[in-house]
């Protein structure tokens, strides 16, 4: 009888301490749920936050394919060819904007299947943030606008050197007057075509002066005589072009007659 009823209590308390064990792990399976829902959500929130600093939104989108066709960067791309100026200036200035990536896309319900963007795959730890896209978009706007000051100055100062100075004599009547024009204006021209950005880049190339006497050139006309024919006067004016030219690039030979 004993017996029995101790074994009866024993099943009793077993059950109970069953029960509770159950409830106890319900209740802590629930907790963990609850715990492990919050810092899904806390990581929604914050790889979004981050994703919006890393990325273009749609207006900053429009913006990036307006500044990649913008009338400034045009005009610093035809004033790269100047010798004197930092084309790797411009070249750095490209990649920075290229880089800037855009993605408006994402959603948290992208986010409930998938870690990081399945637009643009951005991963925090791969791509640390600094200072947000959209900030650096319109830091590069205003950079823009240092750049082409720069690269005025730059230009201003290398023809109002000395010795650049010379150069512009040997120019021609058009491209002298586009030269001077822009050092008067200390401003480039509204419409910075080939022609102004060749006069500029003719002038800051080396060209090289030749003086002419005319007493020295109707000599060479009339060493080898006179009457000549018309073939032995162009072979002695071309002979002593030659000679003045000699060992000077042709193309930078500018003749001036004394």
């Amino acid at each position: 009888m004993i017996l029995n009823t101790i074994q009866a209590v024993a099943g009793f308390l077993g059950d109970a301490v069953d029960f509770k064990l159950g409830v106890l792990a319900e209740t802590m399976i629930k907790a963990g749920r609850r715990q492990l829902a919050g810092l899904k959500k806390e990581y929604l929130q914050t790889y979004l936050g981050l994703h919006t600093k890393a990325r273009l939104g749609v207006n900053e989108d429009k913006r990036k394919a307006q500044f990649m066709n913008d009338d400034r960067l045009k005009r610093l791309e035809r004033l790269a060819v100047i010798p004197g100026i930092h084309q790797q200036q411009l070249i750095d200035f490209r990649d920075r904007l290229a880089r800037l990536r855009s993605c408006f896309n994402l959603t948290e319900q992208d986010l409930q299947t998938s870690p990081v963007c399945p637009h643009c795959n951005y991963k925090p730890e791969a791509e640390p943030i600094h200072t947000p896209a959209g900030m650096l978009l319109a830091n590069l706007d205003d950079e823009l606008d240092a750049l082409v000051e720069s690269w005025t100055q730059i230009l201003l100062t290398n023809l109002e050197d000395p010795t650049t100075k010379e150069n512009l004599n040997l120019l021609k009547p058009r491209p002298r007057k586009l030269v001077d024009g822009f050092i008067k204006k200390r401003a480039l021209p509204d419409d910075l075509d080939g022609e102004f950005v060749q006069a500029v880049k003719e002038a800051l190339s080396g060209l090289i002066q030749v003086s002419v006497n005319t007493d020295d050139l109707r000599a060479a006309l009339l060493s080898g005589g006179s009457p000549a024919t018309l073939s032995e006067m162009k072979k002695r004016f071309e002979e002593y072009l030659d000679g003045l030219a000699k060992g000077k690039e042709p193309g930078k030979v500018r003749i001036i007659l004394d």
